[in-house]
């Protein structure tokens, strides 16, 4: 024990452990006070000057004067004033806006950093094959409707009325809207797919029944969010497969945003290996790489 004491007395008189110690402190306390003074230090760099320049002309579609670029650098040193006394008083703490924002600048920084080389018509051609489904062309309807209105008496009494409507119809009648109600849109549709028709009436019945109901005779009624329908359909042609020729613009936008997407995740990928995600939430979960 003595010999402890007697070393770390020996140690504590060393001029060089005193020098290191004072050293230590002054390097700290250079530090601190580096970092209490450097944010309520504020230098307009030419640069930065030069940036606030080129918003503008991007915006007004041509320099500032002299006296505006003053007074654009005068709110930009105002603005640099609050934000920087709002972080001293760590207003950025826990605040979801800020975090977003952050968020949104950090990833916008990440991505389509450089674009993805043209594509070949070979690589197009095996997209094409590989999502060959997505540029079916769908099914397509031509049809009339009759349109009963479900606030006159009620759903069941619209309905009642569809039904007498039917069975007043003559052979040869195609289209016969003044048995009806006045509709708010067009009552002929011409090569429309169920999309389409979900635009206008709504993801009904009716959507179902303008695909399936029998060609060439009325049938109904059918549901809508309007009301109630009587649907005469005249033509309809099955699902097909697309040619390359007729979607190549298609396939070449959709193979490009798709490289595009892959660069972007590669590049969050590369900074998220920098990262460990500790699971606190999970106790048995290990610690990962935030990359995915």
């Amino acid at each position: 024990m003595s010999d402890a004491n007697t070393w770390w007395r020996r140690l504590a008189g060393e001029p060089l452990v005193h020098f290191l110690l004072i050293g230590a402190v002054l390097f700290i306390a250079a530090r601190a006070y580096q970092a209490h003074t450097d944010i309520y230090r504020i230098e307009v760099t030419p640069a930065h000057v030069a940036q606030l320049a080129h918003k503008y002309a991007l915006q007004f579609g041509g320099p500032p004067d002299a006296a505006t670029l003053e007074q654009i650098v005068q709110e930009d040193i105002h603005d640099e004033v609050l934000f920087r006394q709002g972080k001293t008083l760590k207003l950025d703490a826990d605040d979801e806006i800020v975090r977003r924002r952050v968020v949104q600048k950090a990833q916008f920084l990440l991505q389509n950093l450089s674009a993805p080389a043209d594509p070949t018509e070979a690589q197009l051609r095996a997209y094409y094959q590989a999502h060959a489904a997505k540029y079916a062309e769908p099914p397509r309807v031509t049809f009339s409707h009759i349109y009963f209105a479900a606030d006159k008496g009620g759903d069941a009494a619209a309905e009642a009325r569809a039904r007498a409507a039917l069975a007043r119809l003559k052979p040869g009648v195609t289209r016969a809207p003044d048995l009806g109600d006045p509709f708010p849109d067009i009552y002929d549709f011409s090569g429309y797919d169920a999309e389409q028709v979900a635009r206008v009436f709504g993801h009904t019945p009716l959507i179902a029944a303008v695909l399936q109901a029998p060609v060439g005779r009325w049938s109904g009624p059918y549901r809508s969010a309007y009301g109630w329908h009587l649907l005469y359909v005249s033509a309809r042609t099955a699902a097909g497969e697309a040619s390359f020729d007729t979607v190549a613009d298609r396939v070449r936008s959709d193979y490009a945003q798709t490289a595009q997407d892959a660069a972007n995740a590669a590049a969050f990928a590369k900074v998220a290996r920098r990262f460990t995600v500790v699971r606190a939430d999970k106790p048995n979960a290990p610690a990962a790489s935030a990359a995915k």
